[in-house]
């Protein structure tokens, strides 16, 4: 037979969660776009030097680019094909503001993190997932005075906070929110965290940002290289379709994943 005590013991622990969800969508605030660009977009959440080396990564990478487009427009020059040789460059330097716009606000707030001191925080835990929008990390949320701040962390951060850690210090960085330190104040082994679930729509709409960001970029050196290897001569007809072909192509890969966040964004919402 069992003990009635453990099962009213459940059923305020069922409550509990339930609030506490509640209380988390309704105090943590929506961050404005200046906000989160401010915090290092979509790699908020990560070490300095991580950002650092990334964006180095994508700077050489444009440069190398940059360095085969005038090389293609020496050889374009040398046929006698001009404005397809400045197409190419075009398209190149597309592809490269759309990779740098990725690692240029989170460089530039890791340069600020770096000299910057970081603040501590201590509140009680109000929730916690493996997910967070910043790709290979995990959330946890915090209450800080009235609000509920969340901070994406490591993995294994989230592993010290689902098993009875009701408060917590944090140690974080002001510009990235790169936490630095998490420990465990207090612990309570009645209040163990039932882990929410994180279905497979979850994890594709985490990296959905930046597949979308990178199938447009394979969609303008696909359109372009396409157009490109046309044999259509050496009038402006050729350099006109490699324009054509690139945007088509770019505004194609756009409106699908366009289309499929939105479908992801209905099985989401339907989950809830």
């Amino acid at each position: 037979m069992r003990n009635p005590g453990s099962r009213e013991l459940r059923r305020r622990q069922a409550r509990l969660e339930s609030q506490q969800r509640t209380m988390v969508r309704e105090r943590a605030q929506v961050p404005k776009r200046s906000e989160v660009m401010q915090r290092g977009g979509l790699m908020e959440g990560f070490a300095p030097s991580t950002v650092t080396r990334l964006a180095a990564l994508s700077v050489a990478g444009s440069l190398v680019l940059l360095a085969l487009s005038v090389l293609g427009l020496l050889v374009e020059i040398g046929q006698h094909d001009l404005f397809l040789g400045v197409v190419v460059i075009v398209v190149a330097a597309l592809i490269c503001g759309v990779t740098l716009s990725v690692t240029a606000p989170a460089w530039l707030t890791a340069r600020g993190d770096r000299k910057a001191q970081p603040r501590t925080i201590q509140g009680q835990l109000v929730g916690a997932s493996r997910v967070s929008p910043t790709p290979t990390l995990a959330t946890v949320a915090v209450s800080v005075g009235r609000n509920v701040e969340q901070y994406r962390v490591k993995p294994e951060f989230f592993e010290r906070v689902k098993s009875g850690a009701t408060v917590v210090g944090l140690t974080v960085t002001p510009g990235l929110n790169y936490v630095q330190t998490l420990t465990v104040i207090r612990r309570d082994r009645m209040a163990v965290m039932k882990e929410p679930p994180v279905t497979r729509e979850m994890r594709v709409a985490v990296w959905l940002p930046l597949i979308s960001l990178a199938s447009l970029s394979g969609g303008l050196a696909i359109g372009c290289l396409v157009g490109a290897l046309l044999p259509l001569g050496d009038g402006i007809t050729h350099p006109l379709a490699t324009m054509i072909l690139a945007a088509a192509f770019a505004a194609g890969v756009a409106l699908g994943t366009r289309w499929y966040g939105n479908r992801l964004a209905g099985r989401l919402g339907s989950d809830l």
